[in-house]
C-alpha cells in the first residue's frame, strides 16, 4: 500500500515517457493527471525511470523523494535505512525564546518574548544565566538537524521537555498528512517565519493547534510559574538517526525589575496573541493615556516608556488619547475560530468559512483613497496571523473602473503580487489565505513574446508578463497542436514532438494570454 513519489523531474525515460506525451497529445494539455493501469509499466531495481530536473517551484536541480503510506500519507524517509544518506551530526540549537501567555506574565519583568543565546558544550548546550519570569509562559526553540555532505538545515523529528522530572510536551514526526500542511504554521512562530524568516519550534501545543504528533501533559506543555519557583528544564532532540542533543536551562519565578534594550522614540503599539500593548515614550511628564475615554494604567515601565495592556477579549479599541493626541484604530469586531461568519460596510465585504482561522481574530479593516495617485486602498489585518482556509474578500470601489483591465493586487510588499477576481455589480469578489494591503491595478500590456529558437526539430521562446502574470499558452503549427513545456522560473517555454522523426514545417502560431486576458500572437513560417 506504500507509494514512492518522484518531483521535480526534468524528464520521464522509456515507455514511461511515450506514454505521458500521448496522452498530453490526445487531451492537447501539457499538465494531466494520468493513472496508468496496474502493472502496465513494470519496472526493475536499477532501472532508470527519470532524470532529475529543475521544473516547477524548486530552488534548483535536485529530486523530491516521498514515500508516502496507504493514506497517500508522507513518511519519514530516513526512516527505512538509506545507506547513501549519511547523519553523524546529533540536532543543533542557536537560540531559546521565553513567550508570556497572558496579559499578567513577564519575562525579565516585561511582556512579549525574550531571546537568549545558547552556549554550545560538546554536542549539548546550556543557558549559562537563569530566565526570571512570573505567570503563565511557554518556550520556543530555534534549532535545526544537518544531513552529512549538505548545506540545506533539515527539522527535528523527536523533541522532549522534561521539567524536573515530568515530561511536559513532546513531539514525534514519522508521517504528515497533506490536509495538516497549514497547520504547521501554528507549530511554529508565524510572526519569526513572516518578519524574519526563521523557523522556530513552539514547545507547547498553542491554541487552535490541530496536529497529531504531540504527546503532553494536561498544561499542554506551557508553564506557569510563582514567586521563588526554580525550574530546571531539559530539552531533548534527536533525528531520524538517533543522533541526540540536549539543552538545558533554569527558569526562576520572579518578579524582576523590568530591563530592555527596545527604545521607543515614539507612540506604538503591539498585538500579541489577545493582548493589546501601547508603548508610550517616557516625557519629562508622566504620560496619560486613556482608552476608549477611560484612564488607562500603567503595567509596567522600562527605561525609555511606559507600556499599557489590554485584554483584548474583554474590550476592543476604538480610540486612545496619548498625552491629549487622539489615535484612532481600526478593530471592527472580535471572530470567533471554528464558525462562519460574515463582515459588512459601505467599503468590503469578508466572508469567514468555517476552519478559516487558527484562533480567535480580533478584525482590522480600513479603507483609504489617495487623490494624488488615484488610488483606492483596503488594509484587512495583520500579514503576521496566519489564515488555516481561504476568506473570501468583495471589495466595493468608489471609483469607476475598466472591468476588463482592472484585478486585484495585493500592494503590502514592494512589488504588487496578483490576487485575480471577479467584477460582479461595480464590486470584485476575491479568495485569499493571506490578510494584507490590496488595490485594483490595471493590466492593459499584452505578454512579450520573444523567439529563442525556431527550426523543424525545435520551438523555443521566451514569454513574459510584468503585471497579472502568465495564464495559458498555446503553440499550433498548420493548426495542429504542438506539446509546450513551460518554466516559469527562466520564461522558457519548448517544445517535444510527438513524433520525433516528423519535422515541424508550415505556419507556426504562438498565443500567450495573461490572467487579464490580454493576448500576444506571434506567426511565422517554417519550410
Amino acid at each position: 500500500g506504500q507509494t514512492s513519489v518522484y518531483a521535480h523531474l526534468e524528464k520521464f525515460n522509456g515507455p514511461i515517457s511515450e506514454y505521458v506525451v500521448k496522452e498530453q497529445y490526445r487531451l492537447k494539455k501539457s499538465k494531466v493527471d494520468l493513472s496508468p493501469y496496474k502493472g502496465e509499466f513494470i519496472v526493475q531495481k536499477g532501472e532508470v525511470i527519470a532524470y532529475s530536473g529543475n521544473s516547477g517551484s524548486s530552488g534548483g536541480p535536485h529530486l523530491h523523494f516521498d514515500i508516502r503510506d496507504e493514506k497517500q500519507r508522507p513518511l519519514n524517509p530516513l526512516s527505512f535505512g538509506f545507506d547513501e544518506i549519511l547523519a553523524r551530526t546529533p540536532p543543533i540549537a542557536q537560540n531559546i525564546f521565553v513567550k508570556t501567555l497572558d496579559k499578567n506574565a513577564r519575562v525579565s519583568g516585561v511582556f512579549g518574548t525574550k531571546k537568549y543565546a545558547l552556549k554550545r558544550i560538546g554536542n549539548d548546550y546550556r543557558l549559562e544565566e537563569p530566565v526570571e519570569a512570573i505567570g503563565k509562559i511557554g518556550l520556543m526553540l530555534e534549532a535545526h538537524d544537518k544531513l552529512d555532505y549538505s548545506r540545506f538545515r533539515c527539522g527535528i523529528n523527536t523533541i522532549n521537555v522534561t521539567v524536573g522530572s515530568q515530561k511536559t510536551f513532546g513531539q514525534h514526526i514519522e508521517r504528515f498528512a497533506f490536509s495538516e500542511q497549514r497547520e504547521i504554521y501554528r507549530h511554529m512562530s508565524f510572526e519569526n517565519l513572516v518578519q524574519e524568516g526563521d523557523r522556530i519550534h513552539k514547545l507547547y501545543i498553542d491554541d487552535g493547534n490541530k496536529l497529531s504528533f504531540y504527546d503532553s501533559d494536561e498544561q499542554r506543555g506551557k508553564l506557569d510559574l510563582e514567586e521563588g519557583e526554580i525550574l530546571p528544564i531539559t530539552i531533548s532532540m534527536m533525528d531520524a538517526y538517533g543522533n541526540e542533543s540536549m539543552v538545558s536551562l533554569r527558569i526562576i519565578g520572579k518578579h524582576s525589575e523590568p530591563t530592555t534594550t527596545k527604545s521607543h522614540s515614539k507612540f506604538s503599539t503591539e498585538l500579541i496573541d489577545n493582548t493589546m500593548v501601547f508603548n508610550v515614550p517616557k516625557k519629562v511628564q508622566d504620560s496619560k493615556v486613556r482608552l476608549n475615554g477611560l484612564p488607562l494604567e500603567v503595567s509596567y515601565s522600562t527605561q525609555y516608556a511606559d507600556h499599557y495592556l489590554l485584554d483584548m477579549r474583554k474590550e476592543l479599541p476604538k480610540v486612545a488619547e496619548v498625552n491629549n493626541e487622539f489615535i484612532p484604530f481600526d478593530f471592527k469586531n472580535t471572530v470567533a475560530h471554528g464558525q462562519k461568519y460574515n463582515y459588512y460596510d459601505d467599503r468590503i465585504d469578508i466572508y469567514f468559512q468555517r476552519e478559516s482561522l487558527f484562533d480567535t481574530l480580533y478584525l482590522e479593516s480600513s479603507y483609504l483613497f489617495d487623490s494624488l495617485s488615484n488610488l483606492e486602498e483596503w488594509s484587512l489585518g495583520r500579514n503576521t496571523i496566519p489564515l488555516r482556509k481561504s476568506i473570501k474578500i468583495t471589495l466595493k470601489p468608489q471609483l469607476a473602473y475598466n472591468k476588463r483591465n482592472y484585478r486585484v493586487y495585493n500592494v503590502s510588499n514592494k512589488s504588487p503580487s496578483y490576487e485575480g477576481g471577479i467584477w460582479n455589480d461595480g464590486v470584485i469578489s476575491f479568495w485569499t489565505r493571506s490578510f494584507g494591503d490590496y488595490a485594483l491595478l490595471a493590466d492593459t500590456l499584452a505578454p512579450s513574446i520573444t523567439p529563442v529558437r525556431i527550426n523543424q526539430d525545435h520551438l523555443i521562446f521566451k514569454i513574459k508578463d510584468d503585471k497579472s502574470g502568465i495564464k495559458e499558452y498555446k503553440t499550433l503549427v498548420n493548426g495542429e497542436w504542438v506539446l509546450m513545456h513551460y518554466d516559469y522560473k527562466r520564461n522558457l517555454i519548448w517544445s517535444e514532438k510527438l513524433y520525433k522523426n516528423k519535422p515541424f514545417k508550415g505556419v507556426v502560431n504562438v498565443l500567450v494570454t495573461d490572467n487579464t486576458g490580454n493576448q500576444q500572437i506571434y506567426e511565422t513560417t517554417l519550410n
